[in-house]
C-alpha cells in the first residue's frame, strides 16, 4: 500500500482528462461533421474532386460506427496522457510559458509553423516505424481498416497508436518554448489538416504534385494513396521526408494510379 501512495499522482487527474477529452472531443467532431457534410469518399456527390480510387459505392454505417468507436478510445487515451501531464506534475519541466512578454512577441507566430515542421518529422519516422511488420499488426492496422477512409479517420486508432501520437505532440513542449495560445492553435491547424487528408476529396488544385511549392506539400490525394495502397506518403502537412528518403509513391501525380489493396490487404513496408 505505501508503494501504491508514493506512485499515486500527486495532483488531480480527472479534471485535466475530462477537459482534454471535451477539448480535443468537440473540435474533432465539428471538423470531422463538417468535412463529412461537404465531402464523399465516393465518385459521386461532394464538393472537391474525388480520388481517382475512390469507390463507386461505400458502406457507410460500417465505416463510421468502426472510425467513430476508434475515435472515442483515442479521446480517452488523449485524456489519460494529459491526466499524466499534470497529475505527475510533468507538464511544469515543459517548455510551456504563460506570459506573452517572457518572450518575443515574434517567437508567439513563428512558434507554430516550427511546432507543425517539428510534428511532421516525427510523425513520418512515427509513422513509418508503424509499418514494420512487428508494429503493424498490433498498432497501425485498425487505421488502415479504412481503405478508402472517411473525414472521421483522422482519430480512427489503436489505443497504442494512439499513445504514440500523443507523445510526439507532447514531446513538442518539451522541445522548443511553447504558449498555450499557440499551441492550440498549432493543434487547430493539425487536426484541421488530418481531417482533410482523410476526407476523400481533393481541394488543393491539378497539378500540385508537380509545382515547384506544391510538389512538398501533402495533399488529401497522396494520403488517399497511402491508404489504398499500404505504403508510401508517410508524412503527415509536408513531403519533405517523403522525398528525401525515396518513400514516395512513385505514382503520386499520374493519371492512373495503381489499384487499391482489397479489404485486409493492407502492405507493410
Amino acid at each position: 500500500m505505501d508503494l501504491l501512495h508514493r506512485l499515486a499522482p500527486p495532483h488531480p487527474v480527472l479534471a485535466p482528462a475530462l477537459w482534454a477529452i471535451a477539448f480535443y472531443g468537440v473540435r474533432y467532431l465539428v471538423m470531422a461533421g463538417l468535412a463529412w457534410r461537404v465531402a464523399r469518399p465516393t465518385a459521386a456527390g461532394g464538393w472537391g474532386r474525388p480520388h481517382a480510387n475512390a469507390p463507386a459505392t461505400f458502406d457507410v454505417r460500417r465505416h463510421l460506427r468502426r472510425e467513430l468507436g476508434y475515435s472515442l478510445l483515442t479521446l480517452a487515451v488523449f485524456g489519460l496522457v494529459n491526466a499524466a501531464l499534470y497529475g505527475w506534475g510533468f507538464i511544469h519541466a515543459s517548455g510551456l510559458y504563460y506570459r506573452v512578454a517572457d518572450y518575443p512577441a515574434w517567437w508567439f507566430w513563428l512558434s507554430i509553423p516550427v511546432m507543425l515542421v517539428l510534428h511532421d518529422t516525427l510523425f513520418y519516422w512515427l509513422h513509418r516505424a508503424m509499418h514494420w511488420p512487428v508494429l503493424f499488426g498490433p498498432m497501425h492496422r485498425v487505421h488502415h481498416r479504412s481503405i478508402h477512409p472517411t473525414a472521421f479517420a483522422a482519430y480512427s486508432f489503436h489505443p497504442l497508436e494512439a499513445v504514440g501520437e500523443a507523445l510526439i505532440v507532447t514531446a513538442i513542449i518539451y522541445l522548443v518554448p511553447v504558449h498555450p495560445l499557440a499551441f492550440v492553435i498549432f493543434q487547430t491547424i493539425s487536426t484541421a489538416y488530418n481531417v482533410y487528408g482523410h476526407c476523400g476529396r481533393e481541394f488543393w488544385p491539378r497539378g500540385m504534385a508537380s509545382h515547384w511549392l506544391g510538389r512538398w506539400i501533402n495533399t488529401s490525394t497522396a494520403h488517399a494513396a497511402h491508404h489504398g495502397r499500404g505504403r508510401f506518403n508517410y508524412g503527415l502537412y509536408f513531403l519533405f521526408w517523403d522525398r528525401w528518403m525515396g518513400t514516395l509513391d512513385p505514382d503520386y501525380g499520374r493519371a492512373a494510379p495503381r489499384e487499391a489493396l482489397a479489404p485486409g490487404q493492407a502492405l507493410t513496408g
